[in-house]
């Protein structure tokens, strides 16, 4: 993997095309450069996450603990869900490209074609219309921003084209550019934000040069196609799709009918983030958009208390910095669950906040008494939500409804893959063992480094080299013994001879009759405090 960087500090990825199997995919250079299709354990081994972690830490002093359990943020753990999600923008993106083929001779013409709707202030509905949407709409907490950050780094942002089957292609290709939905309301501030974001990214000039170009908001719309059509753009996100709901119903038509003919013109997918409060707009606003353009949705809840909750919580449980250790119990999770609600986010913060607590009073246990007890006094903010969830109270929760989601079994009318559940229950604990393992080995391997004098930086990047290098390898100690080799600056083979080894020089010492003593003194590795001298 070649990478450049661009003039404004953006390191964009040279092209390596990959041969498709699917007959619609090839031949298209843009979609050729785009990371592999990933199969169900591979995504699994991309997105899990599992921060560093050694018992031993159990037994450091109390304020390097209490930054250890900072960790615990870094903590991703794959579920159904994310497969789901992940399936969906790997589909959106292909079938986006799939009519934007810079080596196709109607590519250019689009060019032209869409110069005529700049003059013309409108868009060209008379192309084939290949781009989608998909809704992500989800309570606070469960992830949703995390989630898409996570498979979002499986893709790179910006790719370079050079050549292409010999020939010359000289593109830059955006996958992806997310932008937030403004609370005016205004499509005018999108195509801001949007030339904005563009020139972040590539160190172009848009903003300055149209900001104060007193164009109209239909003068902007096709330039804004054009831009996105020569970045080679694969999908827009507009996140905080809930601030539709606080302006008036003829702004929000507005925007979404807007991205409703970008989508149909230049064929860009559309993902749309935001909590529940976003039902009503798209229930009322986005229905004529849902018949042209095959939107699917994705509606996330909370955990239920059933085996996904288990598997997140069992790895997150491994992350345990008090001197008692406590085994995660049917009953500790139930209490944890009930005081979360089974949301991801208050689920972890609380586990912090309980061992946080066990630390500084003292106790160095986890017990289900303070799980409840940190539950009350420290997440008061939340208690009245948590507590109406709790009694299942619908009729309140409407006041809280960035935490509840509405009932949608006839909003959603997409055709789901239906997964086996106990098949992919088993990829995601195969993959967290998998995971675990690995992450285990590596831990092992650099303490024992550490233990020899290695700086723990150094001995991770040797470590997990040695790892990458052999997949198979999994014994600690020839880990350990090649990776001090690699830092060394030795070859890998072991029939070399470490010139400092004490070994080495004893047994030399021994083949030339002499002294241990006086063998590591010629060597150099002692000095003699006292030199001899002649005194007759």
């Amino acid at each position: 993997m070649k990478i450049i960087e661009l003039v404004n500090g953006t390191k964009a990825q040279v092209a390596e095309y990959r041969e498709q199997e699917i007959l619609e995919y090839q031949g298209n250079p843009l979609i050729e450069a785009l990371p592999p299709i990933y199969s169900q354990e591979e995504v699994i081994d991309r997105l899990s996450m599992y921060p560093p972690y050694n018992k031993e830490e159990r037994y450091l002093n109390d304020h390097q603990r209490v930054h250890l359990i900072s960790r615990l943020l870094q903590y991703f753990q794959a579920i159904p869900i994310h497969l789901r999600i992940e399936s969906s923008i790997s589909r959106l993106i292909r079938t986006g490209y799939t009519y934007r083929n810079p080596v196709s001779s109607t590519y250019a013409q689009s060019f032209v074609d869409n110069w005529n709707n700049i003059q013309n202030k409108s868009f060209d509905k008379s192309i084939i219309q290949t781009g989608q949407t998909l809704s992500i709409l989800g309570v606070s907490g469960v992830g949703k921003t995390r989630t898409l950050q996570r498979i979002l780094q499986t893709i790179p942002q910006v790719i370079s084209h050079v050549t292409y089957k010999g020939k010359a292609l000289n593109h830059y290709q955006v996958t992806y550019l997310k932008i937030e939905t403004p609370f005016d309301g205004s499509v005018k501030t999108i195509i801001y934000d949007f030339m904005y974001q563009v020139d972040l990214l590539l160190g172009s000039n848009y903003f300055n040069r149209y900001v104060n170009s007193h164009l109209s908001t239909s003068q902007l719309m096709p330039i804004m196609a054009q831009i996105a059509k020569s970045i080679n753009l694969g999908m827009l996100f507009l996140d905080e799709l809930q601030h539709l709901k606080g302006i008036k119903n003829s702004r929000s038509s507005q925007i979404l009918n807007f991205f409703t003919a970008l989508i149909n013109t230049i064929n860009i997918p559309l993902i749309m983030v935001g909590t529940p409060k976003a039902m009503d707009v798209l229930q009322s606003q986005f229905r004529q958009a849902r018949r042209s353009t095959n939107m699917g949705n994705i509606m996330w809840d909370r955990f239920e208390n059933d085996a996904i909750w288990d598997l997140f919580v069992s790895g997150m449980w491994k992350y345990q910095w008090t001197k008692e250790e406590v085994l995660i119990t049917e009953e500790i999770s139930s209490i944890l669950y009930y005081e979360s609600q089974g949301i991801a986010d208050i689920a972890i913060k609380l586990y912090m906040m309980v061992q946080l607590r066990a630390i500084s009073s003292g106790k160095e246990k986890i017990t289900c008494t303070l799980i409840k007890q940190v539950a009350q006094e420290e997440l008061k903010m939340v208690q009245p939500m948590l507590n109406t969830l709790k009694r299942a109270d619908y009729g309140k929760l409407a006041k809280y409804d960035d935490l509840m989601l509405p009932n949608i079994e006839d909003y959603i009318e997409q055709e789901r893959i239906i997964v086996d559940q106990k098949q992919v229950m088993n990829s995601l604990q195969e993959g967290a063992k998998r995971k675990n393992e690995e992450v285990q080995l590596i831990d092992d391997a650099v303490f024992r480094l550490g233990m020899i004098g290695f700086k723990n930086d150094a001995a991770v990047k040797a470590v997990q080299k040695v790892i990458s290098e052999n997949n198979q390898k999994r014994d600690v100690s020839q880990v350990v013994k090649d990776a001090f080799l690699l830092l060394n600056n030795n070859e890998k083979s072991t029939d070399k001879i470490i010139s400092n080894d004490l070994r080495t020089i004893i047994k030399k010492g021994k083949e030339q009759q002499i002294t241990v003593y006086q063998a590591l003194l010629d060597a150099g590795v002692i000095k003699q405090d006292y030199p001899e001298r002649d005194v007759s």
